[in-house]
């Protein structure tokens, strides 16, 4: 049997719940009935109503009042109220509709009009419930898929390792019989294997993220050290270009967490190179400026065209370069260094035109802004 939809009839006076309940009754709908605002609170959260019909003049708690404390209870938020009353002053209407009223009912009530707005109310409802139940469907699913994706990413993991190790151990004892070609076959699965790993590495970083579950460990660190070190992360793919490091002579320090900014610097240099033609140069340049440290990575590239800018640095985004017939990052390697660097309370962009290559930057503030992080944060002298 179809459940008959529950109305909350709230009014002080007997005589209105009677005429209202003659109405409805007849009408295939469940009436539960409130004498007061306190009374109809409590009924709400208990009875689950479709929707309510709430007196204005009551004593001790008006209707205003009592819509106002609906509208502000979660359980009860999302119930339409039909205030009923006969105030048509345009400030009590204002009143109403600040309280969180859906409709108004005038009284003395004609009888059709109100059965027509309760058939809305209760049309508007469903529809709400049915939004709200594929949502939390849809929650549930994409729960089932990200603790599914990061099984599988975090196993797959140790293997990857596993086959650059064997990779590197047959170039270091077997190179000398190979010759360029073969060299070259090596290095090239090698580069495949790093960037799976640095995807997997991307993936579970971003996670982790979203998750609040990164703490950012802040120390004083040179830039001009943490860039070297990811340049030799590199390893084989850094004879591809000529890679150029423009910094002062002196430490060039920020408060960061090195790790982080290393794999930011990273994912910026192998992005850089996957898309510079051999031989051709990468710069980075690191400058002190007022508010903090700026990094520039420069390439030769084919160039981002304006409109993806910010696209570029979204997760799972990508660009397609239509002419070179190529998709510029991953998405996810983006993703990381823009959720890395604004967990230092920093700033990340791109200047680039389409054939002029691109130059990816971020900048890291003197002090560090925690509250921008979303993660625990660490400071160390």
């Amino acid at each position: 049997m179809e459940k008959k939809p529950v109305i909350l009839v709230v009014d002080d006076e007997e005589r209105n719940l009677r005429l209202l309940e003659s109405v409805l009754v007849p009408r295939n709908y469940t009436i539960v009935v409130a004498r007061d605002g306190a009374e109809a609170l409590a009924k709400a959260v208990s009875e689950v109503p479709e929707v309510i019909l709430l007196d204005v003049m009551m004593p001790v708690m008006d209707g205003f009042e009592a819509c106002r404390r609906l509208k502000a209870d979660a359980q009860t938020a999302s119930i339409p109220v039909l205030l009923v009353t006969a105030l048509e002053a345009r400030a009590d209407r204002l009143k109403g509709i600040e309280a969180g009223a859906t409709d108004f009912i005038s009284k003395p009530i004609d009888m059709e009009y109100l059965l027509l707005k309760v058939r809305n109310a209760l049309y508007a409802k469903s529809l709400l419930n049915t939004v709200q139940k594929n949502y939390e469907q849809q929650k549930q699913l994409e729960e089932v898929r990200d603790k599914l994706t990061h099984m599988i990413v975090h196993d797959l993991r140790t293997p990857l390792m596993g086959i650059s190790g064997n990779l590197e151990l047959l170039k270091m004892q077997a190179g000398s019989l190979m010759n360029a070609d073969q060299l070259r076959y090596v290095d090239h699965s090698n580069f495949a294997v790093w960037s799976m790993v640095e995807l997997v590495n991307s993936i579970l970083a971003v996670n982790r993220f979203e998750q609040g579950n990164i703490e950012i460990n802040l120390n004083q660190d040179n830039l001009k050290d943490i860039a070297f070190e990811a340049i030799d992360l590199l390893g084989s793919l850094k004879s591809k270009c000529n890679i150029m490091v423009s910094c002062s002579p002196e430490p060039v320090s920020a408060l960061c967490d090195r790790d982080l900014i290393r794999r930011v610097m990273l994912n910026l240099l192998s992005n850089a190179v996957k898309f510079t033609t051999s031989g051709d140069k990468i710069r980075i340049a690191i400058t002190a400026e007022t508010a903090g440290i700026r990094v520039r990575v420069s390439d030769t590239g084919p160039g981002v065209p304006e409109q993806f800018h910010k696209k570029i640095f979204e997760k799972f985004g990508q660009v397609a370069m239509s002419k070179e017939r190529m998709m510029y990052s991953t998405g996810l390697g983006l993703a990381f260094c823009k959720m890395a660097v604004e967990a230092h309370g920093g700033e990340i962009g791109l200047e680039s035109e389409e054939g002029k290559g691109s130059t990816f930057w971020f900048f890291l503030p003197c002090t560090a802004k925690d509250k921008a992080a979303g993660s625990p944060v660490a400071a160390n002298a």
